[in-house]
């Protein structure tokens, strides 16, 4: 049987394309754990946010680009106060206005400032693993399932230790020529 997983985004529309590879990445997770993903309300829908699911949510990724529209404020201090595990992430390229500025320095979060969406999408990955594989039982995740997920967190692992090859160099000497 699947264990129901709920991971809740807060997010503006310009973090669209994290949300696409967010989506991608817990496809690619096992199967016995489904996930659904609830967001932030668009501006074309109603501006109240889903607190019932916000509140019964596995975890809550909060992405930052250069504002902070509404309710993200409001999702943020749900997810607070219902104990639920909390992710930020912070876009390092993009200017961030006062309102997003003020509310990274209060919230007191550890953000993760990342360039990239790619780069968000993997740190992500590993961060929710890890997140997963500590906190069970608590998530319900049957011992397969956990495997599963501690085996592709060894795998994320992997890929981001550099080749143990030596350096190579000039050995002993070398000659820099100036550039003319």
């Amino acid at each position: 049987m699947a264990v129901q997983l709920v991971l809740y985004v807060s997010a503006a529309a310009e973090m669209d394309p994290e949300c696409e590879l967010l989506g991608q990445m817990l496809a690619g997770l096992p199967r016995s754990a489904r996930w659904t993903i609830k967001r932030t309300p668009g501006s074309s829908e109603p501006a109240n946010p889903d607190l019932t699911a916000l509140r019964s949510a596995t975890a809550y990724v909060i992405l930052l680009g250069a504002d902070l529209v509404a309710p993200m404020g409001v999702e943020w201090a749900a997810a607070e106060n219902a104990g639920v595990t909390r992710f930020a992430y912070q876009r390092s390229d993009r200017l961030a206005s006062p309102a997003a500025s003020a509310f990274a320095r209060e919230s007191g979060a550890r953000w993760h400032r990342y360039g990239a969406a790619g780069e968000f999408a993997t740190h992500f990955e590993r961060a929710l693993i890890a997140e997963l594989v500590q906190g069970t039982p608590g998530y319900g995740l049957d011992l397969r399932v956990l495997e599963e997920l501690a085996s592709r967190l060894h795998e994320l692992e992997a890929q981001e230790r550099p080749d143990e090859e030596p350096r190579r160099g000039a050995g002993q000497g070398g000659v820099i020529l100036p550039s003319h």
